[in-house]
Formats: structure tokens, sequence, C-alpha cells
């Protein structure tokens, strides 16, 4: 009986630790809707020429982003997984497409397995720069990550740069003086802890080598 006892006490023990009743310590994934998106997502403009962005999917995976514009003939593709090569699996909560001004289209978005945050750039204009990426993106849709409207943020091994979506113009908070190294960008909150940024401010704790370094500077635009 007392084996039968013992017995019986390690597996509700087992059974706590794995339900966790909302209060242990297992990880959770970062996206509490794990929906697979099917449907392509379109966003329209109302600005001239009507630029419109389209995401279709596939096996729950950005498939394919179409952006175009009226008028001038401006008409772009993107493969997704020639352009990003590691799987990406979005939420739709964590998707955010913003045209500006109908010159680029921002969408932004975080992968639900790690967290980490992606940036593209996709411009409208005819003769204009190529899409650009950012794959170490600072997005808001982490709780411990606060920007202010109309600013997106991404880092390197160097910089946090600030970025004003409407003008292009760009703002940077160094890292470290000597810079960092090994970075798990698939593990954002090992470097960046949390942030703060607004167009005349940043503030970022950071962890390197298990050293708390917190910034809280002006930013300039440039």
């Amino acid at each position: 009986m007392k084996l039968l006892s013992i017995t019986f006490v390690i597996a509700i023990l087992a059974f706590a630790s794995c339900s966790d009743g909302g209060k242990g310590t297992a990880s959770q994934p970062f996206c509490s809707d794990t929906t697979c998106l099917t449907e392509p997502i379109v966003v329209r403009s109302e600005a001239p020429d009507k630029p419109f962005v389209r995401i279709s999917f596939k096996d729950c995976r950005i498939d394919s982003i179409h952006w175009e514009k009226g008028g001038m003939g401006v008409i772009k593709d993107i493969v997704f997984n020639e352009f990003i090569e590691k799987p990406v699996v979005p939420s739709k909560q964590f998707l955010t497409t913003d045209i500006i001004d109908g010159k680029y289209a921002w969408i932004k978005f975080n992968d639900c397995a790690t967290g980490r945050g992606y940036l593209l750039k996709l411009p409208f204009d005819q003769g204009s720069i190529a899409a650009n990426k950012f794959t170490s993106a600072i997005n808001n849709f982490d709780p411990k990550f606060k920007l202010e409207n109309g600013l997106v943020a991404y880092y390197d091994n160097t910089f946090i740069y600030v970025e004003d979506m409407a003008t292009g113009q760009i703002a940077k908070q160094l890292l470290t003086d000597t810079g960092v190294t090994g970075i798990d960008y698939d593990n954002i909150h090992s470097l960046i802890d949390s942030v703060n940024i607004t167009k005349s401010n940043i503030y970022a704790k950071l962890i390197v080598k298990g050293k708390e370094i917190v910034h809280n500077n002006p930013l300039s635009f440039k």
C-alpha cells in the first residue's frame, strides 16, 4: 500500500507539472492564435493609383507577396522562401501591413515558433530601390517592446536602428562600445530585454554577457 501511495503521489505531481494551471514555467508559444492561415490577406490604400498588397499562404506559411499600383503599371512579386530562407509560421494576430502614401508598404510579422520579428519594406514606385528585408526586427507585437506609431526598429551586432516609416529617416542607438558577438536572433530576449521607443527617445534594457546595460537617450533622425 505504501508503494502504491507513493506512486500515486508521483503521478499527481507529474500531471500538475505538465498542466501547470497557468502558473508553471513551461515555455509558451509566441502566438496564442495558431490558426493556420490559408486565405490571402489583401490590404488596399486610397492613395493615388490605389496601391495594394496581397499576401498568399501555403501550408500555413507565407507563399508569395504581390504588390502593385495602377496608372504606372507597377507590378511586383516575391516568392517568399527565396526572399527569406528560414521557415516562418506567422499568425494573423501578429501580421500587419501599412501602406505609406502610396510610396512603400511595410509588412510586419513575427514567427510563432521563436517570436523572431521580421519587417519587409516594399516600394511601389517604378525605378525605386528593391524590396528590403529586416530579419531581426523589434516589433511591438512583443509585450516587452513598445514603439510609437509610425516607427519600426531592427538591430544587428552594433546598433538598434529606428526608422520613421513616413520619411525613411533613421536614428541609431549603439548597443555597446565593442559590439556584440554570438547573437541568437531566434531568441531576441537573450540580448534585448525590453524597449520603449518614441520619435524623441529610446529606452533599451540589454543583457550582454550576463550584465544588464540600460540606454535612455534622445534620438536624432537623419
